[in-house]
């Protein structure tokens, strides 16, 4: 039996551990191939065992590929949407991990074919660090990974979905693609903006040499996000601003807030610092309950991976396919439609 295949377009970061944590699975059937407008970056995730095979060519990436993962900021996903629907088999499934979703499920319902499942996602879950060196197979672990099915996305192709993301450690939530950009937007986008704030705010002060000697890990920790992809942060705040403008006047009344306490004295400071540590230590030590999913039920990772990658009718479809193309693309080709660097997750 031909092995099936899982294609990983963008081989940063994010895609290089989602390669290190599939390639790790001692009973996998499966050939993982990487592409990247970096041919470095490919080739790096292939030593670290990401991807057992890297190409240069979209046609000869996704050509019998099973299962797809975008890894890539949003705006270079826009384009792998718009260019690869014709070397896609009918049955295939298309997943991301962009930080934000509801132009992506826009696009993917413009783009792909019919035929083509798409299953937006996006695991919270990343580093201030960027490449594929970052990477780590453990990544995932523990980590929410929010799954947003298109409506045509049959309820197969959405369980093998989970059962990817169960196996890389990681536990699925449900969630509408507006109602994530939303959420994201407050836990995610907005520390990221005020990360750099922060930093910038320092950094252009006239005693900025001063300041850094001084500065210890909590300047450091609050800062870490400004470390991350300039172009992940630039497509994020394109494609969410206004959920993202939303959160920035939440933020900067609550700053206000900060600065009525100031001015009215020690009291209300004390109050103002007292119950936030109240509402934070019992958010840390009693996380919200995650409420159940009101799609399908996740299954077995290796179970719901068996199904497509051991057998079905999209495996047989993809045995008829030819493992390589005659013609490839260049490598100016191949970085016009991946575009521009990785998506670095969630911080």
């Amino acid at each position: 039996m031909a092995q099936s295949r899982i294609t990983i377009i963008g081989t940063g970061l994010i895609g290089t551990s989602v390669g290190l944590s599939l390639a790790s699975r001692k009973d996998r059937t499966y050939e993982i191939i990487g592409i990247d407008r970096d041919r470095n970056f490919a080739r790096t995730a292939k030593k670290m065992g990401a991807i057992d095979r890297e190409v240069g060519s979209l046609e000869e990436g996704l050509m019998g590929a099973a299962i797809v993962f975008l890894t890539v900021p949003v705006m270079a996903a826009r384009r792998l949407l718009q260019d690869m629907g014709p070397y896609l088999a009918e049955g295939a499934i298309v997943t991301d991990t962009c930080s934000t979703k509801s132009d992506l499920m826009r696009w993917a319902a413009e783009y792909l074919p019919e035929g083509v499942h798409f299953i937006g996602g996006h695991p919270m879950a990343g580093r201030e660090k960027s490449g594929p060196s970052a990477a780590r197979a453990d990544l995932f672990q523990g980590a929410t990974w929010a799954i947003a099915p298109s409506p045509r996305a049959s309820e197969q192709s959405v369980q093998v979905v989970l059962g990817l993301v169960e196996a890389m450690g990681a536990i699925p939530f449900y969630i509408d693609g507006a109602e994530h950009d939303q959420w994201a937007a407050a836990v995610s986008h907005l520390p990221l903006l005020a990360s750099v704030a922060l930093f910038r705010m320092v950094r252009d002060s006239q005693g900025w040499e001063d300041a850094a000697l001084i500065a210890g890990p909590g300047f450091k920790d609050m800062t870490r996000l400004a470390s991350g992809d300039a172009t992940m942060a630039r497509d994020i705040m394109v494609t969410n601003r206004d959920a993202i403008v939303h959160w920035l006047g939440r933020f900067e009344a609550e700053l206000d807030k900060i600065r009525t306490a100031l001015d009215a004295g020690d009291d209300s400071m004390f109050d103002l610092f007292a119950s936030t540590q109240l509402d934070r230590d019992v958010y840390i030590t009693n996380p919200i309950t995650r409420r159940k999913p009101t799609g399908p039920v996740a299954p077995s990772a290796s179970d719901q991976m068996g199904q497509l990658l051991l057998g079905g009718k999209l495996h047989d479809k993809l045995k008829e396919m030819p493992d390589k193309m005659n013609g490839r693309t260049d490598d100016r080709d191949l970085r016009r439609k991946l575009g521009a660097g990785d998506d670095n997750g969630a911080r």
